[in-house]
């Protein structure tokens, strides 16, 4: 049996239903949190999370104490930002952060799932 691939969305709020339904039909689950230590506690609670993507604040801190804070439980989950627009200045902070890629509003499953190279065979 394969490890069920989950993509955790840590964001003041949960993303909209399409993206829940296209990420299902490509094979994955979707999770929500809404601050660093929810997204904490439920990265520690799976044996497996694919990618994290995460918007730039959050109810108790921002995304660079998310990254701190996931690399302390995961070196290897990948961790993309949520972002309505970006600037060389967020690029490089990321790009220092080991932060994946910045993914710009509107969101896509598809686009997510090309980043994240988690491409389910049934589709």
């Amino acid at each position: 049996m394969h490890p069920e691939k989950t993509i955790m969305f840590v964001s003041g709020r949960k993303p909209e239903a399409i993206i829940e339904q296209e990420l299902l039909v490509r094979g994955l689950k979707m999770e929500w949190a809404n601050s660093v230590k929810a997204a904490t506690d439920l990265l520690e609670s799976k044996s497996e999370t694919t990618g994290i993507v995460t918007e730039l604040a959050l109810a108790d801190g921002n995304w660079r104490d998310l990254v701190e804070q996931v690399r302390r439980v995961s070196s290897t989950v990948p961790i993309l930002l949520l972002s309505s627009n970006s600037s060389a200045e967020l690029w490089w902070d990321a790009l220092d952060c080991d932060v994946e890629d910045i993914l710009l509003a509107p969101l896509s499953a598809a686009r997510l799932c090309d980043l994240l190279g988690t491409h389910s065979t049934d589709v």
